[in-house]
């Protein structure tokens, strides 16, 4: 929930947004004089600690909506362009890279149905 006081609200805004403190501080329009401890105890009051953990909450759920939504168009690219196509293997490894995988070494492709991904040196199996 929204802070009252505006110059907190803005404060814990940029907090959760990843600016440092004391820059934080100053931009919601407190003094400079003094600036990285006024914005250590804002910080620390209880309410403003929540809203910003609140914040924090709701921008990573945005950014979780936001990487299935890449992840999803990736695949759906991946999967519709032909093998052939250069594009295609791009797809793969930037799928690979967003899903956490090891860089591929070498992506061989001879259908889009049929896809073998070569990671350190190893083959990975097909599902069965």
């Amino acid at each position: 929930m929204r802070l009252q006081n505006i110059r907190h609200e803005k404060f814990a805004q940029l907090i959760a947004s990843g600016a440092i403190a004391s820059k934080a501080y100053e931009e919601a329009g407190f003094s400079p004089n003094g600036a990285a401890q006024g914005a250590e105890r804002l910080g620390s009051k209880p309410a403003v600690a929540e809203r910003i953990e609140e914040l924090r909450v709701d921008t990573e759920r945005l950014m979780a909506m936001k990487r299935t939504d890449y992840l999803g168009e990736l695949q759906h690219r991946f999967l519709t362009l032909p093998p052939s196509e250069p594009a295609t293997v791009r797809y793969g490894e930037m799928l690979a890279r967003a899903m956490g995988w090891n860089e591929p070494e070498k992506i061989n492709i001879t259908a889009a149905s049929e896809i073998q991904i070569r990671i350190g040196g190893m083959d990975v199996p097909e599902p069965s």
